[in-house]
């Protein structure tokens, strides 16, 4: 796929999370795998990508975005950022039960081209747990971490707010401590139930 289709699809994915409902659960889940395979078959278009063609790509996710107060039952699917967000969750799934190294470059491209309009904790947490979970399949994730802080924002995308490049870059020196912390909340989470 070239870039110019590549973004078409792109655009027509994120338009169609801004329109109307879907017309069933059935519909909503294709919808979903149509995106999960979009970004798996394509996440080297946006690697290989000039820093103006990414710059085009976050843009992309920008336009069709919507305000969280938009974003509410019996209204319009959430938006795109959502969709690369729970990718991000997928992938660190898979990077766990199978320890290919492709869920990782996947999983960091789409919190990339996130680039920091979803809620930022969530990112670090993602980052945090795909740098683990790669280094307990026995993968070095440090050099795939700085290639895709590379070619990342280095621009911060809200007032106060961290780089995207800045934070995978600096995720490696803190993965750890924070995602021990992430799975003591859970280990009390469940002692609680």
């Amino acid at each position: 796929m070239n870039l110019d289709i590549y973004k078409k699809q792109l655009i027509q994915l994120a338009s169609r999370l801004n329109g109307s409902y879907f017309d069933s659960r059935e519909e909503s889940i294709i919808f979903k795998n149509n995106i999960e395979n979009f970004l798996d078959e394509n996440f080297e278009i946006y690697i290989n990508a000039t820093t103006e063609e990414r710059n085009e790509i976050r843009q992309i996710i920008k336009d069709y975005d919507r305000s969280e107060k938009d974003v509410f039952e019996g209204g319009p699917p959430a938006p795109f950022r959502y969709a690369l967000n729970f990718y991000g969750i997928r992938a660190i799934k898979q990077l766990e039960e199978t320890g290919n190294v492709v869920w990782l470059w996947r999983g960091l491209v789409a919190i990339s081209m996130l680039d920091g309009i979803h809620y930022r904790p969530d990112d670090e947490e993602h980052l945090a747990r795909l740098y683990v979970a790669a280094e307990e399949k026995g993968i070095n994730p440090k050099p795939i971490y700085q290639q895709i802080a590379k070619i990342s924002n280095n621009k911060p995308t809200k007032q106060g707010q961290v780089s995207t490049s800045n934070l995978i870059d600096s995720i490696p020196s803190i993965a750890h401590k924070f995602v021990d912390e992430f799975r003591k909340m859970f280990i009390v989470d469940k002692d609680n139930e």
